[in-house]
């Protein structure tokens, strides 16, 4: 790393001698250490001293023990809304990124330190004895929905742990979703068989506003390159969505970009979503993020209560899309993520189960 990415690094009692631990000191060389009973302590200082709280949460590292379950179904699931019978893993909570619709800024805002958690070792115990236990059933297990899964992977290496353990079960599929170009820890690992690395992308004009610290649209892609090349599955969410004028000119351009890093057989699924939010979390934005666009447009909440554009509106701009893919390659699965039905058969004329490659994931 050519700067520093936190100002401190918090140890909770219990950690200091764990490997991961050490690995990660090892990779930070000259950032303070501290040792704290908990994450209070560090929230009770940043509240006393910092304006942006959230936003100060990012520049410190806490690492912890995590006690509890790791793997759990995808917290996404709302009254309404197709499941696509996804796990999540948490393996870090925040993000050094700071996009403008970031549902983290409302979730995480009592707990908003930066949170690594340095026995991956207990993970892979509970994940092989899942597999085990099921051999019948896919798992598609994701480690992004509280963080990017690579943005950090230069010091904290998960996935030198993660990718083997998938490996190892035909039943299991690993997801590392991200806006990064953190690649190379990646590209050094020699197995990528039941790997799918999935880039979010949005058109620079939005990336640009909406999605700061992030690398470009142009660096995603070009990561995204590396991984198809390498021999990864590759997987593309245009999530969140978000309509802007000459929005459909922006993302033609971003379907062309993306089929011209990554041709149709190397690209597992295509995944749309709508910018969509809770009531609380538009405050939030506003205070942090005056700049944004991102209200420029109409919401109304859906039947899960969270915030969409107008039906009519969302189902324009996923049909839009989905053929602008399909002029591409009708062979790529696209699917909608955080949908209902109506919306689902509204766009493509029929639910999910139609589509014999996403079968194994959608539990309707």
């Amino acid at each position: 790393m050519t700067s520093p990415l936190f100002e401190t690094i918090f140890l909770e009692e219990g950690t200091e001698r764990l490997p991961f631990t050490q690995k990660v000191l090892s990779r930070l060389p000259g950032v303070p250490v501290e040792r704290v009973d908990s994450s209070a302590d560090i929230e009770e200082r940043l509240a006393r001293t910092q304006t942006d709280v959230f936003g100060a949460g990012k520049r410190q590292l806490l690492l912890s023990r995590f006690r509890g379950e790791f793997l759990k179904k995808c917290p996404g699931i709302s009254p309404g809304m197709v499941c696509c019978n996804y796990y999540v893993v948490n393996l870090i909570k925040n993000c050094i990124y700071d996009c403008s619709y970031c549902f983290l800024q409302d979730f995480l805002k009592n707990n908003p330190v930066l949170t690594a958690f340095a026995n991956p070792e207990d993970l892979v115990t509970e994940l092989e004895t899942v597999f085990r236990e099921h051999p019948n059933r896919s798992f598609r297990v994701g480690t992004g929905e509280l963080t990017d899964s690579l943005a950090l992977e230069d010091v904290l290496p998960y996935s030198e742990v993660l990718v083997p353990l998938f490996n190892r079960y035909s039943n299991a599929v690993l997801e590392l979703k991200t806006k990064s170009d953190c690649v190379d820890p990646l590209l050094a690992l020699p197995d990528a068989k039941n790997v799918i690395v999935s880039w979010s992308l949005n058109p620079p004009v939005v990336a640009e506003l909406e999605e700061k610290g992030t690398p470009s649209t142009h660096a995603r892609l070009t990561a995204a390159k590396k991984c198809f090349e390498a021999g990864f599955k590759i997987g593309f969410h245009l999530d969140p969505i978000i309509l802007h004028p000459g929005w459909e000119q922006a993302y033609q351009k971003l379907v062309d970009d993306l089929f011209s890093a990554v041709p149709p057989d190397g690209i597992e699924w295509i995944s749309l979503g709508s910018f969509r939010y809770r009531r609380g979390l538009k405050t939030v934005i506003k205070e942090r993020h005056p700049e944004t666009r991102l209200f420029h447009a109409e919401h109304v909440p859906a039947e899960d209560g969270k915030f969409r554009y107008l039906r009519p509106l969302r189902q324009e701009a996923y049909d839009t899309l989905r053929k602008m893919i399909q002029k591409k390659s009708e062979a790529v699965s696209v699917y909608m993520c955080m949908e209902s039905k109506e919306v689902w058969e509204g766009v493509t004329g029929h639910t999910p189960r139609a589509d014999k490659k996403l079968d194994v994931f959608f539990d309707l």
